[in-house]
């Protein structure tokens, strides 16, 4: 149990000094769990999960990115460490399908 307070705490203390010096990651909804994780989530984000790119800058690691559909919504997740921390954070998101020219031929089955 104390492991988990000091994880815990660790956690807590870490997400205190990234809100005072990267105040545009409180549009991220952040959570300490229970065995000290720092997680950060935003759903239905507009653009490609560029927050999660800026929090990778930041940070270290490399985000991913999942395509979920064809209409250009997708996932996007850095796990890292930071100040000895685990971090986790994601975003989904709705991209705009890509623009096609009037009267353009879409393959069978959507491709692009």
């Amino acid at each position: 149990m104390a492991s988990n307070c000091s994880a815990q705490l660790e956690a807590a203390r870490a997400l205190v000094d990234l809100m005072r010096d990267r105040p545009q990651f409180g549009v991220l909804t952040w959570t300490v769990t229970t065995v000290g994780v720092l997680r950060g989530e935003q759903t239905d984000a507009q653009g490609c999960g560029e927050i999660v790119a800026e929090c990778a800058r930041v940070l270290g690691g490399t985000p991913t990115r999942v395509r979920l559909d064809r209409d250009g919504s997708g996932f996007a997740e850095l796990v890292t460490v930071w100040r000895g921390v685990n971090v986790q954070v994601w975003s989904t998101y709705s991209a705009p399908a890509p623009r096609r020219a009037l009267g353009a031929v879409v393959p069978a089955g959507g491709g692009q």
